[in-house]
C-alpha cells in the first residue's frame, strides 16, 4: 500500500473543496444575476482548481482510495449542468416567430431565467452529492494508519 502524508492529503483535499464550493458559489450568482467573469466559473470539469486538483495532487496522492473514484462523476456531472445554464444564459433568442409576435422580450427572459434557476437547483443537489463524497474521502484519509 501506498503511503502517503495524511496531513499534507488532508490540507490539500481541504483546498480543493473550498475551491469546489467557491465555484459553486460564483455559478450561483451569475444565475443570480450578478456579472461574474466566466474564467472563475470554467465549463470544463478538467479546467476548474477542483478538477486540476482532482486529476493531478489528487490522483497521485489518493487513487489508490476506494471513495477517491466516487468523486468523478458527481463533478462531472455539474460541470454538465453548468454547460446547460451557460447556454441558457449566453444562447441568442432564438425563439420562433410566433413566440416572437405573441411574447414580449421581458417574457423570453424570465423564462431563460427560470429554466436557469432550476438548473441550478439540481447543480446545488449534485454539489451536495460531491461534498458528502469528499467527507467519505477525508474520513477515509483519517482512518489511514500514520506510518
Amino acid at each position: 500500500m501506498l503511503s502517503i502524508n495524511k496531513k499534507d492529503a488532508l490540507d490539500k483535499l481541504r483546498k480543493a473543496k473550498g475551491a469546489h464550493i467557491k465555484w459553486r458559489a460564483y455559478a450561483q450568482a451569475l444565475v443570480s444575476g450578478v456579472s461574474v467573469d466566466e474564467d472563475k466559473i470554467p465549463v470544463e470539469h478538467t479546467s476548474c482548481d477542483f478538477g486540476q486538483w482532482y486529476h493531478n495532487d489528487g490522483k497521485l496522492m489518493l487513487g489508490h482510495l476506494t471513495s477517491y473514484e466516487a468523486i468523478y462523476t458527481p463533478h462531472e456531472m455539474l460541470h454538465e449542468i453548468y454547460k446547460r445554464i451557460f447556454h441558457v444564459l449566453h444562447a441568442k433568442d432564438n425563439s420562433g416567430i410566433f413566440k416572437k409576435l405573441f411574447s414580449s422580450k421581458g417574457t423570453r427572459e424570465n423564462e431563460r431565467m427560470e429554466l436557469a434557476r432550476s438548473y441550478m437547483e439540481e447543480l446545488v443537489g449534485v454539489s451536495e452529492t460531491l461534498l458528502k463524497a469528499l467527507d467519505i474521502l477525508e474520513q477515509e484519509i483519517r482512518d489511514l494508519p500514520d506510518d
